[in-house]
């Protein structure tokens, strides 16, 4: 029969077995768990800015450069010589110094027909709001030398053309083109009047940056004695 003495330092040994073990496995489970969660002191790594934030901030913080003005458009220059053929045709009066008689006419326009014997037949068509009416007249004219002679030669005329129109019998009045597109789609010419100047067109409306050289190149020329007046776009057919 065992010593009373013996079984209770046997229970006591094993109890103190029992304590150390359950120290050593608390201690393990805290290891672990201290190795799987960041210190307290660590700083959280930064979330990275999206791509679009980026460029945006960048984009706000560097001036975008100003763009730069559309070049001048190139100044008008006339043609050498006028090919009577290409000239005949529709033309509108789109601006005008006019003699005081005509200067209240609008919506003018002239047609040129060439003759079989090298002149040239002009239909006049124009609005007199004074009488509340279309106005409608023919006149012949010719090109002709600076002496008035008749050209031998009337196809290609040199610039500036002279000629000359029989609308009061016998005594002709001048009438002269003086600057011309080489694409036939604008004319400056001056007469029959001594301040009459005008600028024909194919079209009866004109861009104002197109309006703007063509009175820049008549001022470099000097051909005009008064203000230009721009009347409104020809929209009306006149009768016929």
């Amino acid at each position: 029969m065992p010593h009373p003495a013996s079984g209770s330092s046997s229970a006591a040994q094993g109890r103190s077995w029992l304590k150390a073990c359950c120290g050593l496995l608390a201690g393990l489970v805290f290891a672990s768990s201290a190795m799987a969660a960041p210190p307290a002191h660590a700083k959280r790594p930064k979330r990275a800015t999206p791509p679009a934030a980026t460029s945006s901030a960048v984009s706000a913080a560097v001036p975008v450069p100003a763009r730069a003005p559309p070049p001048a458009p190139a100044p008008l220059t006339s043609a050498a010589e006028l090919d009577l053929e290409r000239f005949m045709g529709l033309w509108y009066k789109v601006a005008k110094v006019d003699e005081p008689q005509d200067a209240l006419r609008t919506r003018e326009r002239y047609e040129f027909l060439q003759r079989y014997d090298g002149g040239v037949r002009v239909i006049a068509t124009s609005y007199d709001p004074l009488t509340n009416r279309w106005d409608r007249r023919q006149d012949y004219m010719a090109p002709v030398d600076p002496k008035g002679a008749a050209l031998s030669s009337h196809y290609q005329l040199r610039m500036p053309v002279h000629f000359s129109i029989s609308r009061f019998g016998p005594f002709g009045v001048s009438y002269y083109v003086v600057a011309l597109d080489p694409y036939y789609q604008w004319a400056m010419v001056s007469g029959p009047g001594p301040q009459s100047f005008s600028i024909l067109s194919r079209r009866s409306d004109l861009e104002p940056e197109l309006r703007s050289s063509l009175e820049q190149l008549a001022n470099r020329m000097q051909l005009l004695k008064a203000p230009l007046r721009w009347p409104g776009p020809d929209q009306e057919t006149p009768p016929r």
